[in-house]
Protein backbone atom coordinates (compact mmCIF):
# COMPACT_ATOMS: atom_id res chain seq x y z
CA UNK A 1 0.00 0.00 0.00
CA UNK A 2 0.57 3.64 -0.68
CA UNK A 3 3.27 5.33 2.20
CA UNK A 4 1.37 7.00 4.81
CA UNK A 5 3.80 9.97 4.18
CA UNK A 6 3.09 10.19 0.34
CA UNK A 7 0.64 13.37 0.54
CA UNK A 8 3.49 15.52 2.03
CA UNK A 9 5.26 14.91 -1.02
CA UNK A 10 2.62 15.75 -2.96
CA UNK A 11 2.43 18.94 -1.25
CA UNK A 12 5.95 19.81 -1.40
CA UNK A 13 5.55 19.28 -5.33
CA UNK A 14 3.00 21.77 -5.18
CA UNK A 15 4.23 24.56 -3.09
CA UNK A 16 7.41 24.20 -5.18
CA UNK A 17 5.22 24.69 -8.79
CA UNK A 18 3.29 27.43 -7.39
CA UNK A 19 6.38 29.58 -6.47
CA UNK A 20 7.64 28.70 -9.72
CA UNK A 21 4.87 30.39 -11.31
CA UNK A 22 5.15 33.07 -9.05
CA UNK A 23 8.78 34.23 -10.17
CA UNK A 24 7.79 33.65 -14.00
CA UNK A 25 5.33 35.73 -13.31
CA UNK A 26 7.34 38.39 -11.30
CA UNK A 27 10.08 37.52 -14.08
CA UNK A 28 8.03 38.84 -16.89
CA UNK A 29 6.50 41.76 -15.01
CA UNK A 30 10.00 43.12 -13.95
CA UNK A 31 10.76 43.15 -18.09
CA UNK A 32 7.60 44.46 -19.24
CA UNK A 33 9.31 47.50 -21.11
CA UNK A 34 12.68 45.57 -21.79
CA UNK A 35 13.33 45.84 -25.65
CA UNK A 36 13.06 42.03 -27.06
CA UNK A 37 12.23 40.37 -23.78
CA UNK A 38 9.48 37.74 -24.74
CA UNK A 39 7.05 36.91 -22.06
CA UNK A 40 7.83 33.35 -20.36
CA UNK A 41 4.81 30.90 -19.51
CA UNK A 42 5.49 27.81 -17.62
CA UNK A 43 3.99 24.42 -18.21
CA UNK A 44 2.90 22.08 -15.38
CA UNK A 45 1.86 18.73 -15.68
CA UNK A 46 0.71 15.47 -13.66
CA UNK A 47 3.82 13.86 -12.03
CA UNK A 48 3.86 9.76 -12.70
CA UNK A 49 1.24 8.28 -10.83
CA UNK A 50 1.44 5.17 -8.54
CA UNK A 51 -0.21 1.98 -8.91
CA UNK A 52 -0.17 -0.06 -5.66
CA UNK A 53 1.59 -3.76 -6.14
CA UNK A 54 -1.06 -7.00 -6.19
CA UNK A 55 -1.23 -10.27 -7.19
CA UNK A 56 -4.35 -10.12 -8.99
CA UNK A 57 -5.19 -6.41 -9.26
CA UNK A 58 -4.87 -2.88 -7.68
CA UNK A 59 -5.19 -2.92 -4.30
CA UNK A 60 -6.70 0.76 -4.86
CA UNK A 61 -9.18 1.53 -7.75
CA UNK A 62 -6.61 2.66 -10.17
CA UNK A 63 -3.39 4.77 -10.27
CA UNK A 64 -2.96 7.18 -7.27
CA UNK A 65 -1.81 10.49 -8.44
CA UNK A 66 1.13 12.04 -7.21
CA UNK A 67 0.89 15.66 -7.89
CA UNK A 68 2.40 17.81 -10.34
CA UNK A 69 5.81 18.62 -12.00
CA UNK A 70 7.24 22.00 -13.91
CA UNK A 71 7.65 20.27 -17.59
CA UNK A 72 9.37 23.53 -18.81
CA UNK A 73 9.74 27.04 -18.63
CA UNK A 74 9.82 28.37 -22.48
CA UNK A 75 9.44 31.92 -24.28
CA UNK A 76 6.26 32.41 -26.25
CA UNK A 77 7.33 33.69 -29.41
CA UNK A 78 5.98 33.39 -33.35
CA UNK A 79 9.12 32.54 -34.90
CA UNK A 80 7.57 33.00 -38.86
CA UNK A 81 6.67 36.77 -37.47
CA UNK A 82 10.34 36.70 -36.29
CA UNK A 83 11.53 36.02 -39.83
CA UNK A 84 8.92 38.39 -41.69
CA UNK A 85 10.72 41.37 -39.46
CA UNK A 86 14.39 40.29 -40.32
CA UNK A 87 13.18 40.23 -43.76
CA UNK A 88 10.96 43.55 -43.27
CA UNK A 89 13.94 44.92 -41.35
CA UNK A 90 16.46 44.52 -44.50
CA UNK A 91 14.05 46.93 -47.32
CA UNK A 92 13.67 49.51 -44.20
CA UNK A 93 16.81 49.69 -43.79
CA UNK A 94 17.64 50.69 -47.42
CA UNK A 95 14.55 53.05 -48.01
CA UNK A 96 15.70 54.77 -44.79
CA UNK A 97 19.25 55.31 -46.14
CA UNK A 98 18.34 56.92 -49.24
CA UNK A 99 15.56 58.62 -47.11
CA UNK A 100 18.23 60.16 -45.52
CA UNK A 101 20.64 60.45 -48.53
CA UNK A 102 18.06 61.86 -50.87
CA UNK A 103 17.86 64.92 -47.96
CA UNK A 104 20.80 65.72 -47.75
CA UNK A 105 21.47 65.89 -51.66
CA UNK A 106 18.41 68.37 -51.61
CA UNK A 107 20.17 70.48 -49.32
CA UNK A 108 23.27 70.72 -51.12
CA UNK A 109 21.11 72.00 -54.38
CA UNK A 110 18.79 74.12 -52.59
CA UNK A 111 16.24 74.44 -55.14
CA UNK A 112 14.15 76.35 -54.82
CA UNK A 113 15.73 79.24 -53.26
CA UNK A 114 17.90 82.98 -53.95
CA UNK A 115 20.90 80.85 -53.32
CA UNK A 116 20.86 78.00 -55.80
CA UNK A 117 21.96 77.13 -59.46
CA UNK A 118 18.96 78.05 -60.98
CA UNK A 119 18.81 81.39 -59.79
CA UNK A 120 22.65 82.37 -60.92
CA UNK A 121 21.48 81.18 -63.98
CA UNK A 122 18.76 83.19 -64.45
CA UNK A 123 20.97 86.21 -63.16
CA UNK A 124 23.48 85.50 -65.62
CA UNK A 125 20.94 85.06 -68.62
CA UNK A 126 19.74 88.31 -67.37
CA UNK A 127 23.14 90.43 -67.61
CA UNK A 128 23.89 89.28 -71.25
CA UNK A 129 20.58 90.60 -71.56
CA UNK A 130 21.34 93.94 -70.31
CA UNK A 131 24.88 94.09 -71.67
CA UNK A 132 23.40 93.66 -75.12
CA UNK A 133 21.33 97.36 -74.59
CA UNK A 134 24.40 99.03 -73.55
CA UNK A 135 27.25 97.10 -74.66
CA UNK A 136 29.83 100.41 -73.98
CA UNK A 137 28.52 100.54 -70.35
CA UNK A 138 31.31 98.85 -68.34
CA UNK A 139 29.23 98.53 -65.31
CA UNK A 140 26.93 96.11 -67.51
CA UNK A 141 30.04 94.20 -68.16
CA UNK A 142 30.67 94.05 -64.66
CA UNK A 143 27.49 92.69 -63.82
CA UNK A 144 28.44 90.01 -66.90
CA UNK A 145 31.89 89.02 -65.32
CA UNK A 146 30.45 88.91 -61.99
CA UNK A 147 27.44 86.86 -62.46
CA UNK A 148 29.91 84.26 -64.51
CA UNK A 149 31.90 83.80 -61.88
CA UNK A 150 28.62 83.35 -59.31
CA UNK A 151 27.14 81.05 -61.55
CA UNK A 152 30.82 79.07 -62.11
CA UNK A 153 31.36 79.23 -58.51
CA UNK A 154 27.62 77.89 -57.57
CA UNK A 155 27.85 74.89 -59.85
CA UNK A 156 31.56 73.90 -58.36
CA UNK A 157 30.14 74.36 -54.72
CA UNK A 158 27.81 72.23 -55.41
CA UNK A 159 30.03 69.90 -57.22
CA UNK A 160 32.61 69.73 -54.43
CA UNK A 161 29.23 69.58 -51.47
CA UNK A 162 28.60 66.47 -53.65
CA UNK A 163 31.71 64.76 -53.48
CA UNK A 164 32.41 65.63 -49.74
CA UNK A 165 29.05 63.87 -49.08
CA UNK A 166 30.38 60.80 -51.11
CA UNK A 167 32.95 61.05 -48.67
CA UNK A 168 30.74 61.04 -45.24
CA UNK A 169 28.98 58.20 -47.09
CA UNK A 170 32.30 56.05 -47.03
CA UNK A 171 33.18 56.75 -43.89
CA UNK A 172 29.56 55.47 -42.69
CA UNK A 173 30.18 52.45 -44.75
CA UNK A 174 33.30 51.53 -42.82
CA UNK A 175 31.26 52.09 -39.94
CA UNK A 176 28.57 49.65 -40.73
CA UNK A 177 31.09 46.94 -41.57
CA UNK A 178 33.10 47.14 -38.33
CA UNK A 179 29.60 46.90 -36.59
CA UNK A 180 28.58 44.00 -38.52
CA UNK A 181 31.65 42.53 -37.16
CA UNK A 182 30.98 43.62 -33.67
CA UNK A 183 27.25 42.53 -33.54
CA UNK A 184 28.51 38.85 -35.26
CA UNK A 185 30.59 38.06 -32.59
CA UNK A 186 28.39 38.69 -29.95
CA UNK A 187 25.73 36.69 -31.75
CA UNK A 188 28.93 33.77 -31.66
CA UNK A 189 29.43 34.49 -28.14
CA UNK A 190 25.86 33.92 -27.03
CA UNK A 191 25.52 30.71 -29.62
CA UNK A 192 28.07 29.31 -27.23
CA UNK A 193 26.61 30.26 -24.15
CA UNK A 194 22.83 28.90 -24.85
CA UNK A 195 24.23 25.67 -26.80
CA UNK A 196 25.60 24.86 -23.14
CA UNK A 197 22.24 25.76 -21.54
CA UNK A 198 20.53 23.59 -24.09
CA UNK A 199 22.53 20.50 -23.97
CA UNK A 200 21.64 20.28 -20.41
CA UNK A 201 17.40 20.31 -21.36
CA UNK A 202 16.81 23.83 -20.60
CA UNK A 203 15.31 26.67 -21.98
CA UNK A 204 17.97 29.39 -22.33
CA UNK A 205 15.08 32.04 -23.11
CA UNK A 206 16.62 35.13 -22.24
CA UNK A 207 19.63 34.31 -23.93
CA UNK A 208 17.38 33.81 -26.71
CA UNK A 209 15.70 37.28 -26.52
CA UNK A 210 18.87 38.82 -26.32
CA UNK A 211 20.31 36.92 -29.61
CA UNK A 212 17.13 37.61 -31.57
CA UNK A 213 17.72 41.39 -31.03
CA UNK A 214 21.38 41.73 -32.09
CA UNK A 215 19.87 39.32 -35.06
CA UNK A 216 17.24 42.01 -35.91
CA UNK A 217 19.68 44.78 -35.61
CA UNK A 218 21.88 43.26 -38.22
CA UNK A 219 19.37 42.67 -40.63
CA UNK A 220 18.60 46.25 -40.46
CA UNK A 221 22.62 46.70 -41.91
CA UNK A 222 22.54 44.31 -44.20
CA UNK A 223 20.84 41.31 -46.14
CA UNK A 224 21.04 38.28 -44.10
CA UNK A 225 19.55 34.50 -44.06
CA UNK A 226 19.67 33.01 -40.25
CA UNK A 227 18.99 29.07 -39.69
CA UNK A 228 18.71 27.55 -36.82
CA UNK A 229 19.94 23.82 -36.06
CA UNK A 230 19.15 21.07 -33.39
CA UNK A 231 21.33 22.06 -31.09
CA UNK A 232 19.63 26.13 -30.84
CA UNK A 233 22.80 27.45 -32.30
CA UNK A 234 22.26 29.96 -34.93
CA UNK A 235 24.28 29.92 -38.47
CA UNK A 236 24.10 33.33 -40.60
CA UNK A 237 24.97 34.42 -43.73
CA UNK A 238 25.47 37.16 -46.21
CA UNK A 239 23.93 36.51 -50.10
CA UNK A 240 25.45 32.95 -49.29
CA UNK A 241 28.70 33.35 -47.60
CA UNK A 242 28.82 32.44 -44.22
CA UNK A 243 29.43 35.27 -41.33
CA UNK A 244 28.55 33.50 -38.19
CA UNK A 245 28.99 29.54 -37.77
CA UNK A 246 28.18 28.71 -34.47
CA UNK A 247 30.51 29.91 -32.32
CA UNK A 248 32.83 31.04 -35.36
CA UNK A 249 32.70 34.34 -37.04
CA UNK A 250 34.44 35.23 -40.43
CA UNK A 251 34.76 39.03 -40.32
CA UNK A 252 34.28 41.73 -42.66
CA UNK A 253 37.31 44.27 -44.07
CA UNK A 254 37.71 47.69 -45.86
CA UNK A 255 39.80 47.71 -49.25
CA UNK A 256 40.30 51.27 -50.55
CA UNK A 257 38.97 51.17 -54.18
CA UNK A 258 39.32 53.70 -57.00
CA UNK A 259 35.71 55.03 -55.70
CA UNK A 260 35.92 54.69 -52.25
CA UNK A 261 35.80 51.90 -49.59
CA UNK A 262 35.13 48.32 -51.05
CA UNK A 263 34.15 45.31 -48.47
CA UNK A 264 35.51 42.11 -48.74
CA UNK A 265 35.93 39.09 -46.24
CA UNK A 266 38.83 39.24 -44.35
CA UNK A 267 41.75 37.32 -45.21
CA UNK A 268 40.48 37.11 -48.62
CA UNK A 269 40.03 39.08 -51.82
CA UNK A 270 36.12 38.13 -52.43
CA UNK A 271 33.78 40.89 -52.62
CA UNK A 272 31.10 40.78 -50.09
CA UNK A 273 27.54 41.60 -52.09
CA UNK A 274 24.94 43.73 -50.26
CA UNK A 275 21.46 43.04 -51.70
CA UNK A 276 19.11 44.59 -48.65
CA UNK A 277 20.12 47.18 -45.63
CA UNK A 278 21.34 50.26 -44.91
CA UNK A 279 24.50 49.10 -46.40
CA UNK A 280 22.91 48.78 -49.64
CA UNK A 281 21.57 52.01 -49.48
CA UNK A 282 24.98 53.27 -49.02
CA UNK A 283 26.32 51.90 -51.55
CA UNK A 284 23.51 52.90 -53.94
CA UNK A 285 24.19 56.50 -52.83
CA UNK A 286 27.56 56.92 -53.07
CA UNK A 287 28.35 55.22 -56.66
CA UNK A 288 24.61 55.05 -58.14
CA UNK A 289 22.74 58.14 -57.11
CA UNK A 290 25.43 60.62 -55.73
CA UNK A 291 28.66 59.71 -58.71
CA UNK A 292 27.01 58.73 -61.47
CA UNK A 293 23.90 60.61 -60.49
CA UNK A 294 23.74 63.92 -59.84
CA UNK A 295 27.59 64.26 -60.06
CA UNK A 296 27.76 63.25 -63.45
CA UNK A 297 24.23 65.56 -64.85
CA UNK A 298 25.78 68.60 -62.59
CA UNK A 299 28.96 67.52 -65.24
CA UNK A 300 27.12 67.57 -68.09
CA UNK A 301 25.48 70.63 -67.05
CA UNK A 302 28.85 72.68 -66.87
CA UNK A 303 29.92 71.27 -69.46
CA UNK A 304 27.49 72.13 -71.97
CA UNK A 305 27.32 75.72 -70.27
CA UNK A 306 30.96 76.57 -71.36
CA UNK A 307 30.68 75.22 -74.57
CA UNK A 308 27.54 77.08 -75.33
CA UNK A 309 28.51 80.28 -74.08
CA UNK A 310 32.28 79.96 -75.62
CA UNK A 311 31.13 78.98 -78.78
CA UNK A 312 29.24 81.77 -79.09
CA UNK A 313 31.72 84.23 -77.71
CA UNK A 314 34.72 83.83 -79.58
CA UNK A 315 32.99 85.00 -82.37
CA UNK A 316 31.98 88.12 -81.24
CA UNK A 317 34.37 91.24 -80.03
CA UNK A 318 34.93 92.86 -77.14
CA UNK A 319 35.43 96.78 -76.51
CA UNK A 320 37.84 98.81 -75.23
CA UNK A 321 36.76 101.96 -73.31
CA UNK A 322 40.31 103.71 -73.21
CA UNK A 323 40.50 103.32 -77.46
CA UNK A 324 40.54 106.32 -79.61
CA UNK A 325 37.48 106.57 -81.33
CA UNK A 326 39.45 108.72 -84.03
CA UNK A 327 41.97 105.68 -84.58
CA UNK A 328 40.85 104.12 -87.59
CA UNK A 329 43.85 100.98 -86.62
CA UNK A 330 41.97 100.64 -83.08
CA UNK A 331 41.70 96.76 -82.34
CA UNK A 332 38.83 94.87 -80.90
CA UNK A 333 39.42 91.59 -78.87
CA UNK A 334 38.37 88.80 -80.17
CA UNK A 335 38.17 85.23 -80.70
CA UNK A 336 38.85 84.61 -76.62
CA UNK A 337 36.74 82.25 -74.67
CA UNK A 338 34.21 83.56 -71.75
CA UNK A 339 35.34 80.53 -69.36
CA UNK A 340 38.33 78.40 -69.29
CA UNK A 341 37.23 75.68 -72.56
CA UNK A 342 37.84 72.44 -70.79
CA UNK A 343 38.73 71.24 -67.49
CA UNK A 344 42.83 69.62 -66.57
CA UNK A 345 43.44 66.35 -66.95
CA UNK A 346 41.73 64.29 -65.41
CA UNK A 347 39.60 66.74 -63.82
CA UNK A 348 35.50 67.74 -63.89
CA UNK A 349 33.74 70.56 -65.90
CA UNK A 350 31.30 71.31 -63.29
CA UNK A 351 34.39 71.14 -60.41
CA UNK A 352 36.67 73.29 -62.34
CA UNK A 353 34.31 75.59 -63.92
CA UNK A 354 35.87 79.18 -64.13
CA UNK A 355 36.41 82.28 -66.05
CA UNK A 356 39.77 82.82 -68.34
CA UNK A 357 42.38 84.51 -66.70
CA UNK A 358 41.77 87.28 -69.58
CA UNK A 359 38.27 87.93 -68.49
CA UNK A 360 39.23 87.82 -64.82
CA UNK A 361 42.19 90.34 -65.60
CA UNK A 362 42.80 94.26 -64.50
CA UNK A 363 41.61 94.80 -67.98
CA UNK A 364 39.23 91.79 -68.54
CA UNK A 365 36.35 93.43 -69.36
CA UNK A 366 37.16 94.81 -73.07
CA UNK A 367 37.23 91.09 -73.68
CA UNK A 368 33.77 90.50 -73.33
CA UNK A 369 32.37 89.77 -76.81
CA UNK A 370 29.26 91.94 -76.55
CA UNK A 371 29.05 92.37 -80.14
CA UNK A 372 29.41 90.69 -83.81
CA UNK A 373 31.10 93.31 -86.26
CA UNK A 374 34.10 95.26 -85.52
CA UNK A 375 33.03 98.75 -86.11
CA UNK A 376 35.14 101.13 -83.71
CA UNK A 377 32.37 101.51 -80.65
CA UNK A 378 30.45 100.92 -79.24
CA UNK A 379 29.10 98.13 -80.80
CA UNK A 380 25.75 96.19 -81.79
CA UNK A 381 25.16 94.43 -78.52
CA UNK A 382 24.21 91.51 -80.67
CA UNK A 383 26.33 88.75 -79.53
CA UNK A 384 25.62 89.38 -76.34
CA UNK A 385 21.60 88.87 -76.91
CA UNK A 386 22.82 85.83 -78.63
CA UNK A 387 24.59 84.58 -75.98
CA UNK A 388 21.55 85.33 -73.73
CA UNK A 389 19.67 83.31 -76.44
CA UNK A 390 21.15 80.37 -76.39
CA UNK A 391 21.37 80.33 -72.64
CA UNK A 392 17.91 80.43 -72.54
CA UNK A 393 16.64 78.32 -75.36
CA UNK A 394 19.32 77.54 -77.75
CA UNK A 395 19.45 73.16 -77.70
CA UNK A 396 22.56 72.21 -76.46
CA UNK A 397 23.42 68.40 -77.87
CA UNK A 398 25.30 67.59 -74.56
CA UNK A 399 21.71 67.98 -73.21
CA UNK A 400 19.48 66.97 -75.40
CA UNK A 401 17.83 70.34 -74.92
CA UNK A 402 18.03 73.72 -73.41
CA UNK A 403 20.23 74.48 -70.79
CA UNK A 404 17.05 75.59 -68.55
CA UNK A 405 14.92 73.20 -69.09
CA UNK A 406 17.80 70.27 -68.58
CA UNK A 407 18.49 71.77 -64.76
CA UNK A 408 14.52 71.98 -64.25
CA UNK A 409 14.80 68.24 -65.30
CA UNK A 410 17.40 67.41 -63.03
CA UNK A 411 15.74 69.27 -59.72
CA UNK A 412 12.18 68.18 -61.01
CA UNK A 413 14.12 64.72 -60.93
CA UNK A 414 15.34 64.53 -57.40
CA UNK A 415 12.05 65.73 -55.84
CA UNK A 416 10.10 63.07 -57.39
CA UNK A 417 13.22 59.99 -56.62
CA UNK A 418 13.23 62.08 -52.89
CA UNK A 419 9.29 61.61 -52.44
CA UNK A 420 9.33 58.24 -53.77
CA UNK A 421 12.05 57.12 -51.15
CA UNK A 422 9.91 58.73 -48.59
CA UNK A 423 6.85 56.81 -49.69
CA UNK A 424 8.47 53.48 -49.90
CA UNK A 425 10.15 54.18 -46.42
CA UNK A 426 6.74 54.84 -44.67
CA UNK A 427 5.42 52.09 -46.50
CA UNK A 428 7.90 49.92 -44.71
CA UNK A 429 7.53 51.31 -41.51
CA UNK A 430 4.09 50.63 -41.44
CA UNK A 431 4.37 47.08 -42.78
CA UNK A 432 7.30 46.24 -39.95
CA UNK A 433 4.79 48.10 -36.78
CA UNK A 434 2.28 45.49 -38.22
CA UNK A 435 4.54 42.87 -37.55
CA UNK A 436 5.93 44.37 -34.50
CA UNK A 437 2.40 44.72 -33.25
CA UNK A 438 1.78 40.90 -34.60
CA UNK A 439 4.82 39.59 -32.49
CA UNK A 440 3.85 42.03 -29.67
CA UNK A 441 0.24 40.23 -29.36
CA UNK A 442 2.02 36.78 -29.01
CA UNK A 443 5.05 37.99 -27.04
CA UNK A 444 4.25 41.18 -25.33
CA UNK A 445 3.93 41.15 -21.52
CA UNK A 446 0.46 41.72 -20.56
CA UNK A 447 0.49 43.70 -16.97
CA UNK A 448 -2.84 42.85 -16.23
CA UNK A 449 -2.54 38.60 -17.60
CA UNK A 450 0.74 38.86 -15.05
CA UNK A 451 -1.43 40.22 -12.31
CA UNK A 452 -4.05 37.44 -12.52
CA UNK A 453 -1.39 34.65 -12.60
CA UNK A 454 -0.10 36.25 -9.21
CA UNK A 455 -3.42 35.92 -7.93
CA UNK A 456 -3.58 32.64 -9.00
CA UNK A 457 -0.31 31.26 -8.16
CA UNK A 458 -1.01 32.44 -4.87
CA UNK A 459 -4.14 30.88 -4.16
CA UNK A 460 -2.92 27.89 -5.41
CA UNK A 461 0.40 27.75 -3.11
CA UNK A 462 -1.98 28.73 0.50
CA UNK A 463 -3.68 25.80 -0.66
CA UNK A 464 -0.74 23.62 -1.04
CA UNK A 465 0.54 24.96 2.17
CA UNK A 466 -3.09 23.97 3.81
CA UNK A 467 -2.79 20.65 2.54
CA UNK A 468 0.49 20.68 3.92
CA UNK A 469 -1.00 21.36 7.38
CA UNK A 470 -4.32 19.17 7.29
CA UNK A 471 -1.82 16.13 6.64
CA UNK A 472 0.15 17.22 9.53
CA UNK A 473 -2.65 17.58 12.12
CA UNK A 474 -3.80 14.01 10.74
CA UNK A 475 -0.60 12.68 10.69
CA UNK A 476 0.02 14.14 14.88
CA UNK A 477 -3.49 12.37 15.26
CA UNK A 478 -2.09 8.58 14.19
CA UNK A 479 1.24 9.40 15.86
CA UNK A 480 0.81 10.85 18.61
CA UNK A 481 -2.70 9.31 20.18
CA UNK A 482 -3.66 6.27 18.32
CA UNK A 483 -2.93 3.33 20.54
CA UNK A 484 -3.56 4.88 23.79
CA UNK A 485 -7.09 4.97 23.87
CA UNK A 486 -7.93 3.14 27.55
CA UNK A 487 -4.37 3.54 28.83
Amino acid sequence: MRSTFAGLQMGLRALQAQKMGLTVAGHNIANANTEGFSRQKMNLVTSNPYTAPSFNRPASPGQIGTGVEIAEIRRVKDEFIEMQLRLESQTTGQWQALVDGYEQIEMIFNEPSDTGISMALTEFWRSWQQLSLTPADLSARSVVRQQGILLADSISHTYTQLQRYREEINGAIGVKVNHINYLAQQIADLNKQIVAVSVSGDHPNDLLDARDLLVRELSHIANIQAVTDEKNQMHISISGSSLVQGSHVSKLALEEGSNGYEVVWAGTSVKAVFSGGELKGLFQLRDDIIRDGYMHELDRLAKGIVETVNGQHKAGYGFDATADDSDEDAQFPTGNYFFVNEPPAGGSWAQNMMLTAEILGEDGLKYIAASTDNEKAPGNGENAIAIAELLQKGVVNELKGSIPDFLSALISGLGVDSQEAQRMSANQEILQFHLERRQQSVSGVSLDEEISDLIRFQHAYSAAARFITTLDESLTTVIERMGIVGR
